[in-house]
This record gives C-alpha cells, sequence and structure tokens, in this order.
C-alpha cells in the first residue's frame, strides 16, 4: 500500500495497492524511491492487455479483483509506503513482464 496523494492529470491518486517492479539490489544499495505499478478496483471492459493487467480477487490479500495500470509507471518516495501485501505469484509477475515490455515497445 502506497499513499499516491495528491492525484494530478491522469495519475492516480489516494492510498492504494502498488506493484513494486524495481529490482531488490537498488533497495538493499539505499535507494530512496522504488519504480511502481498502482492498481485499480476500476476494471476495464473487455481486455486491455497490455495497459492493464488482471489481478483475482485474493490475491495478495486484495479484497476484490484489480487491474494493474502497466502505462502508470510511477518512481514514489519510501516514505510514503504504508504496508506490504505480498509477494505475486510468478504467473502473474511474468504476465506484467511481458505486459512492460509490449507497452513500452521493447519487444
Amino acid at each position: 500500500m502506497v499513499d499516491l496523494e495528491p492525484r494530478v492529470g491522469t495519475r492516480p491518486g489516494k492510498q492504494r495497492p502498488c506493484l513494486a517492479i524495481q529490482p531488490n539490489e537498488i533497495n538493499e544499495a539505499g535507494h530512496p524511491g522504488t519504480v511502481v505499478l498502482p492498481l485499480t478496483m476500476k476494471l476495464a471492459k473487455g481486455d486491455a492487455y497490455p495497459l492493464r493487467v488482471r489481478i483475482p480477487r485474493g490475491v495478495c490479500g486484495l479484497r476484490t479483483e484489480s487491474e494493474v495500470l502497466v502505462d502508470q509507471i510511477l518512481a514514489w518516495d519510501n516514505t510514503l509506503f504504508r504496508r506490504e501485501l505480498g509477494p505475486l505469484p510468478e504467473d502473474l509477475q511474468e504476465k506484467i513482464r511481458q505486459a512492460l515490455l509490449e507497452c513500452l515497445d521493447l519487444v
């Protein structure tokens, strides 16, 4: 859970779950921020891949089905992280990796 206030333009605001996509080595080196992808409970109609990846309810303790906003990459100060929700299952990690590659035109 990360405090993303204030909301600006299309950037999501409020306190919300986020997926950290930064390698652990950067965190261990003492970097003051972490690169994240925010999640939303407002689901897209139809398949929005690669811009969004669906996360089922219950994964990482999520109370509702959610979507990772792949096109909303943020670097956020570590002091704004509120609590850890746990690791994402490997199959979803791989789907998000592929979505990032496609979204950023790296394939």
